[in-house]
């Protein structure tokens, strides 16, 4: 993959990532109206959702 194929595949998974999938994900968490363990655990899934994307960006530049 050329570099710029590399770098355009980093930009557009981040605008993905933090510009679609986080906020819905978030929006879909707080409509659920989650209490307790449940609601702590599923409210870890847009940090895994930005490190699961940082993941992307390292791997694609390297």
């Amino acid at each position: 993959m050329s570099m710029t194929g590399a770098i355009m595949s980093v930009v557009v998974g981040t605008i993905l990532i933090v510009a679609v999938a986080i906020p819905i994900t978030q929006s879909i968490i707080t409509d659920a109206n989650l209490t307790g363990t449940t609601g702590t655990i599923v409210g870890f899934i847009p940090l895994f959702l930005g490190i699961a994307g940082l993941f992307l960006a390292v791997s694609m530049v390297r």
